[in-house]
């Protein structure tokens, strides 16, 4: 039960990264907004975290797959530190998990609280000193890699890793934010990302025998506040979806079948901000 609601929307993007080239030619035009974190000063942002996962758990064939229910609340964290960078932690995250008879009925309920998950050294830019930890971030409060006039959008290049009977494949696609206008959230004027997320190119190499299929989808909306440039909250929707079949007829071959789904919803507003 590890950190298994978080593990739940990394399962299967542990060492990937995104698109590191941030706001690297960025375009000066004054008309433009500026999606940046201000990290200036020390100070430690607080947001509600939940998450709610339908899942389904197939490893045989020939049996109905394993349903699931779990639901998550703590806190995400952002802890501006020196140097212009911030740790963003995941903590206090209460869960509890349903498991489900084939009638629907449930049939085991299991709960716990999970130690902290922290990555470190977060830039103002929205990515990391380690690119494998982007990935989390840009699904969870992403950045454009340029500023935007209203209407205008901007794609984070994103990969997904799929391990296909040791093979070591990635699934690849982006987060398209597109800046929509502006809306009041939590008192708070904000700019509007719209996020369409589409991870399900996944290249099959002629040598591997069986059916693969690695797809995360969804969509979500994003609130910034472009004058105080920190973020506000997030409402996200993603659909993973993982197969991989390589069994065959002849005994003597090594093959596997497992078939998972994972809906996850997530909900992020800030609460606090500590000076």
């Amino acid at each position: 039960m590890r950190n298994i609601l978080f593990a739940i929307l990394t399962l299967f993007i542990i060492s990937c990264g995104s698109n590191d080239a941030k706001k690297e030619n960025k375009n000066n035009n004054s008309e433009n907004a500026e999606f940046i974190w201000d990290f200036s000063e020390k100070k430690k942002f607080i947001y509600s975290y939940s998450q709610t996962v339908n899942g389904t758990n197939k490893m045989d064939k020939g049996r109905p797959a394993d349903k699931s229910l779990m639901n998550g609340i703590g806190y995400l964290n952002v802890r501006v530190k020196e140097n212009n960078l911030a740790d963003l932690s995941l903590t206090d995250l209460e869960i509890e998990m349903i498991m489900f008879n084939e009638d629907g009925t449930p049939r085991d309920t299991m709960s716990n609280k999970t130690p902290a998950t922290v990555i470190q050294d977060m830039k103002p830019n929205g990515s990391f000193t380690d690119p494998n930890s982007n990935v989390m971030f840009d699904l969870l409060f992403p950045l454009p890699a340029s500023d935007l006039k209203v209407g205008e959008s901007d794609k984070i290049s994103m990969q997904i890793p799929f391990n296909a009977n040791g093979s070591r494949l990635f699934s690849k696609g982006f987060n398209e934010l597109t800046f929509k206008g502006y809306e009041t959230i939590e008192d708070r004027k904000c700019a509007v990302l719209k996020g369409k997320i589409d991870i399900s190119e996944l290249e099959i190499p002629e040598e591997l025998k069986g059916e693969y299929k690695s797809s995360t989808t969804g969509l979500a909306t994003y609130y910034f506040d472009l004058k105080n440039h920190y973020y506000v909250g997030a409402d996200i929707q993603i659909l993973m979806e993982v197969m991989m079949d390589s069994e065959t007829e002849d005994e003597n071959d090594f093959g596997m079948f497992m078939e998972m789904t994972s809906d996850n919803v997530f909900k992020i507003r800030l609460e606090k901000i500590e000076e």
